[in-house]
């Protein structure tokens, strides 16, 4: 609502400006885009539990698909046209630029958080394994790591100690990331090859809200 409200109310807002470069307004779109950012910020901590390191690039896209809503209900009302000459107000006004200008400026943040987003998803499908949790090939277990042997990067084999749904032991080498040395891991392994270190991965349990590590 309030990235809505900063653009679909742009060309209303009225500036006070006492000559030293200090400019005030108190209408509600003046900082709309500071509430909506505080809002953004909220909505991308709580949303992370559930989207992970997409949760970022998500938001980008809501907000700037938001004011893009806002900037063709505004023309819609009659307020603007695409050729008319407005400042949009982030902390103060914006050097004043066409309302196409800012859409396609806001359509290029929908690119660009989309971007981040596919990003993120495909860092933490990877992270924690998800697709193949899914299957009902594999399973998962409790897994301890040990041996790190650095590959390149943040990758490196360690050694994967988990009990199967038997109850059977087992120990293989597997690819994950060095952070899984310092989180809660899983072993995902398939059910009828268990020992198979080729069908074996590591999932990082994902945060919670209750203990970030």
């Amino acid at each position: 609502m309030c990235w809505h409200a900063a653009s679909h109310e742009a060309a209303t807002v009225e500036w006070t400006c006492d000559g030293t470069g200090t400019c005030a307004s108190d209408q509600f779109a003046a900082g709309a885009t500071l509430l909506g950012t505080g809002a953004a910020g909220l909505l991308g901590v709580l949303a992370a539990r559930f989207l992970h390191r997409a949760s970022g690039g998500v938001v980008v896209v809501l907000c700037a698909v938001a004011c893009i809503v806002g900037w063709h209900d505004a023309i819609a009302d009659g307020q603007v046209t695409h050729d008319s000459q407005t400042d949009f107000h982030v902390i103060a006004p914006i050097t004043a630029l066409s309302v196409s200008t800012w859409l396609t400026v806001l359509w290029c943040a929908v690119g660009l958080g989309s971007l981040l987003a596919w990003w993120g998803a495909a860092i933490s499908l990877r992270r924690t394994a998800a697709l193949r949790r899914l299957s009902c090939r594999y399973d998962t277990a409790a897994a301890t790591l040990s041996g790190w042997d650095r590959l390149s990067g943040r990758y490196g084999q360690v050694t994967v100690a988990f009990h199967d749904a038997r109850g059977t032991p087992h120990e293989v080498r597997a690819v994950t990331e060095q952070a899984a040395l310092r989180r809660p891991v899983l072993a995902v392994y398939d059910r009828e090859r268990p020992g198979d270190p080729r069908r074996t991965r590591v999932a990082i349990v994902r945060r919670t809200s209750r203990g970030l590590v």
